[in-house]
């Protein structure tokens, strides 16, 4: 088993060894690559606290202050999007429709498949974003990622009136 570290931790190691991170609630991973993208996303000033968003299989939420990690929460959104097939472009009306009502995303995953899957990709992030509300709204995001499944993130954040950069 791999060495790890527990959060809340330094988003940067001390050591210069890049440790995966663990926590117990939620129980999650942070691999060592996604810990150096988040260390790589935070501005140089000494006192910022925000989110760091890295999407990638899976996507983590990684909330930050002062050069800590203090939590983070992860998600299989974008595999889930490929096992069913989902387009790449975000659909906005499928992205409120599961913000307003996540308890639905099973139904509203149904109805995507049923009419021609193009929304699929808005009720899942409908649904983290639900979820993490708690990292993201009136927090300063610093999203890690390119592609269109970052790119339906980045639009998503935005719809919301997030205060998101692309880093």
């Amino acid at each position: 088993m791999a060495v790890t570290e527990t959060v809340p931790t330094r988003a940067a190691p001390q050591d210069g060894v890049w440790r995966d991170l663990a926590q117990d609630r939620p129980q999650g991973r942070l691999p060592g690559d996604d810990r150096k993208r988040v260390a790589a996303a935070l501005p140089e000033e000494q006192g910022w606290a925000g989110s760091v968003l890295v999407v990638g299989d899976p996507t983590h939420w990684v909330q930050v202050s002062a050069g800590e990690i203090v939590s983070f929460q992860s998600f299989l959104t974008g595999r889930i999007a490929r096992a069913l097939g989902a387009a790449e472009a975000l659909d906005a009306d499928a992205l409120n429709d599961t913000m307003t009502q996540p308890e639905r995303l099973a139904t509203h995953l149904r109805s995507a498949e049923l009419a021609d899957g193009n929304a699929v990709l808005g009720h899942l992030i409908g649904a983290e974003l639900a979820a993490t509300r708690a990292f993201w709204l009136g927090a300063d995001i610093r999203l890690v990622g390119s592609g269109a499944l970052a790119d339906a993130y980045e639009a998503a954040l935005r719809a919301q009136a997030a205060l998101v950069t692309r880093v």
